[in-house]
């Protein structure tokens, strides 16, 4: 069983992550990708996350394991997994925590809980930037 498959006693408690370094996962929908480039829409919580963007703990997963989980056990589309990092959320001023769940045991989020439409986007443009400049970390093939 791997982490992403989850035991059934996963806790659902946040955990804050400091490690700068850590590499958090991003799966983008194939509609918010253009010319093989996510839009800042992929990086910019939707109504129904309530401030909380989904991702991938990088010390949890692999970027081929999550999308893998995104679309074979979530059931979910993504057109590939991008990331930031943790010390990317936080230079433009956000959090990102660990928060396992019992189908998904290397999920987490990015906190945009504290910010309006206008700086949910400025921020999303930027962590987009990022995620750009450091490509596309698993994409399906055929």
């Amino acid at each position: 069983m791997t982490a992403e498959e989850g035991d059934g006693g996963a806790e659902t408690a946040e955990r804050r992550l400091d490690d700068s370094d850590e590499v958090l996962y991003r799966q983008v929908h194939p509609q918010w990708i253009a010319d093989g480039e996510p839009s800042s829409q992929a990086f910019k919580p939707t109504k129904k996350d309530e401030g909380m963007l989904s991702i991938a703990v990088g010390t949890k997963t692999t970027a081929e394991k999550a999308f893998l989980h995104h679309a074979q056990v979530l059931k979910l589309a993504s057109g590939g997994t991008w990331a930031v990092t943790v010390g990317e959320v936080a230079a433009v001023e956000l959090s990102s925590f660990e928060q396992p769940l019992e189908n998904s045991r290397a999920h987490g989020f990015i906190d945009f809980r504290a910010h309006g439409r206008r700086a949910m986007e400025s921020k999303a443009k930027l962590l987009v930037a990022k995620a750009r400049d450091r490509g596309c970390m698993y994409q399906p093939t055929g």
